[in-house]
């Protein structure tokens, strides 16, 4: 965490090592959980949602460009600053952060199910993008409040998030969404071959006829 000086991942300012615990010296963020938010705001309107996906694609890049993936990216991980916008997170609970280059975790389970990436509920060996792809998931949760893989049953929420089987119907339930914010949800919300990384997911170009084509965009 050291490594991580960024505006939007919490600042680790120190540690202390006392015989039986490790004691974390972390930047003081009074906004609560975006979980919490997110229970009683209900949605995001389109602009808010931008504003902090940004926020959290920059501070992905960043770490991804130092050699580190979080593989918990989730509501519960993104900490606001304070109660004064929606939208101003920071990255938090490095807890199942790895570094890029270590071979021995690439195959490792780890992270939330209805947030973890496909390839990794598939037991495939996986890289940075399954961070993107848990941001992905966010972006869905705060445009319509609910989640992309929603089930009663356990077993089921695992199914779809291992298919990437997602409703993209918005309309039908009542989600006015434009065309560039469903875009998004395809270049972050796929499996990983066609998965855009968190650099290029902003960019304004069209998607092509082989990119709508890509497997899991939904139904």
């Amino acid at each position: 965490m050291r490594k991580l000086d960024h505006d939007s991942v919490i600042k680790l300012y120190n540690i202390y090592e006392s015989e039986h615990h490790i004691y974390l010296v972390l930047e003081c963020l009074n906004g609560g959980e975006l979980f919490n938010r997110i229970q009683v705001k209900g949605q995001y309107n389109e602009n808010d949602a931008c504003t902090l996906m940004k926020k959290l694609l920059s501070a992905l890049a960043f770490m991804h460009s130092k050699g580190i993936m979080h593989r918990d990216i989730k509501p519960e991980n993104l900490i606001l600053k304070d109660n004064e916008n929606d939208w101003d997170v920071k990255i938090a609970d490095f807890g199942l952060s790895q570094f890029l280059n270590s071979t021995e975790y690439l195959f490792t389970r780890c992270g939330t199910p209805g947030y973890v990436a496909p390839e990794i509920l598939a037991d495939e060996k996986y890289d940075e993008k399954v961070d993107v792809f848990s941001a992905g998931v966010i972006l869905y949760i705060l445009l319509t409040g609910g989640s992309p893989f929603y089930s009663e049953s356990y077993t089921e929420v695992l199914r779809k998030n291992q298919q990437c089987e997602i409703n993209f119907r918005f309309r039908e339930y009542g989600h006015r969404i434009s065309p560039p914010g469903i875009w998004k949800f395809y270049s972050l919300i796929k499996f990983k071959s066609y998965r855009f990384n968190e650099k290029n997911v902003d960019q304004r170009s069209q998607p092509t006829r082989a990119q709508l084509a890509a497997p899991a965009l939904g139904k």
